[in-house]
């Protein structure tokens, strides 16, 4: 899609501050920080304080032994295999496209590429990170040609989430029963999973027929439920293709259901637009395209579309001009884009994976020190919220294995 890139594409990076693993810019500890003037540290832009505006930016070389070690205790939360991450299982029938997704997301793989991927036969377990906070499982099973259970009842129970992928271009009553027939397994062995459907291969069929087939689908499965005495399933429905940025939408609202930092992170970033006066801002992992967390704002597909290209854009370029070694973002990268069609894109670092990226309208009057201020208050906090996840997430798993030596 064509929106019109013209004017203004500023890039930074000082990729010689950066190395591969080295992240130089972890947050400082609201502990030793100096108290803010309003709620959560961000500022208002209807009383802009301007005699303060720039003192995050001006201590951060003072600070850089103490970022260090924060950067350290990071490494060490990391390094411990959470027991509790969740588990994602990749089901339906055989060839319906559950490879092609993992290999398109997660390892770069083109849609060109996957259609010469050979049939799963054996369960593949891939360990997968959405920046470097966010980690989870998904497990491949091979899918059978008929509604089969055998391999869905040795890893459903391990698992928090059942994606559940259904060819839209076939004949899809064998995929239907499948998957009722999977909710209904987990219902009567008193498993509470989500269900998130993935309507795929939609560009297969005509655009006016596939809000039609997505219909049919979800009355029957909901019907077919009914008659099982399920009432209220944990199950999301979704158009997706490979050849679009649907997948990518798709598998960000999948991922955002397994973040118990959702909710905070929203509250964040709800906290930045209304001060700042920005219309749009997501937190993108930038090698996946995946987004983590977005502000409650009604969120227009098209808006999605154009956050996805735009990390393209940037990527590209990154990739034939910055150092070879080194990761697309540091500390010092940033990116706007001034669209034809009135928009203003703004990408920031908040780790050498993941930025934020924020949309405002071009008449839009904002005051550029205050959005920058509030951008590194929320990259900060942000940082601080994850590793706080991090370390009660490390503290649960020592008290498990404690009581399971006792």
């Amino acid at each position: 899609m064509n929106y019109g890139v013209s004017g203004v594409f500023d890039t930074a990076t000082n990729n010689s501050l950066s190395t591969v693993g080295d992240y130089s810019h972890t947050f400082q500890s609201h502990y030793h920080s100096h108290p803010r003037p309003y709620s959560n540290g961000f500022h208002n832009s209807l009383r802009f304080n301007s005699q303060n505006r720039l003192d995050d930016n001006d201590d951060n070389q003072q600070q850089s032994q103490q970022q260090q070690q924060c950067q350290q205790r990071i490494d060490v939360d990391y390094e411990i295999d959470d027991i509790n991450k969740p588990k994602l299982l990749m089901w339906g029938l055989t060839k319906s496209g559950k490879t092609s997704i993992i290999k398109l997301i997660f390892e770069k793989m083109s849609a060109g590429e996957t259609l010469t991927l050979p049939e799963t036969k054996m369960v593949q377990i891939h360990e997968l990170n959405c920046g470097i906070y966010v980690k989870f499982q998904i497990r491949d099973v091979p899918g059978p040609k008929m509604s089969s259970l055998n391999d869905f009842e040795a890893f459903a129970p391990n698992s928090t989430t059942i994606v559940f992928v259904l060819d839209i271009t076939e004949d899809y009553s064998d995929a239907i029963n499948l998957l009722v027939s999977s909710v209904q397994w987990t219902h009567q062995h008193g498993h509470n999973v989500r269900f998130e459907v993935l309507i795929h291969k939609i560009d297969g069929v005509h655009e006016p027929d596939r809000l039609e087939r997505y219909s049919t689908i979800q009355k029957q499965v909901s019907v077919m439920l009914h008659e099982c005495s399920i009432e209220k399933p944990l199950i999301n429905f979704y158009l997706t293709s490979i050849y679009d940025h649907s997948i990518h939408e798709a598998f960000s609202k999948i991922v955002q259901n397994q973040m118990k930092q959702l909710r905070a992170l929203e509250n964040m970033l709800n906290l930045v637009t209304e001060s700042t006066q920005l219309d749009k801002i997501f937190v993108c992992d930038i090698y996946n395209k995946i987004f983590l967390a977005s502000d409650t704002k009604p969120v227009d597909a098209q808006l999605s579309e154009l956050c996805c290209d735009v990390v393209d854009v940037y990527t590209g370029i990154s990739s034939i001009y910055g150092a070879s070694n080194n990761s697309l973002l540091d500390s010092m990268s940033f990116s706007t884009i001034e669209l034809s069609i009135g928009l203003i894109l703004y990408l920031k670092d908040i780790n050498p994976t993941t930025a934020l990226i924020c949309i405002l309208k071009k008449e839009s009057k904002i005051n550029e020190a205050l959005m920058e201020v509030n951008l590194n208050i929320l990259k900060k906090n942000i940082q601080e919220l994850f590793l706080m996840f991090a370390n009660n997430s490390t503290r649960q798993q020592l008290n498990t294995s404690i009581t399971s030596i006792e």
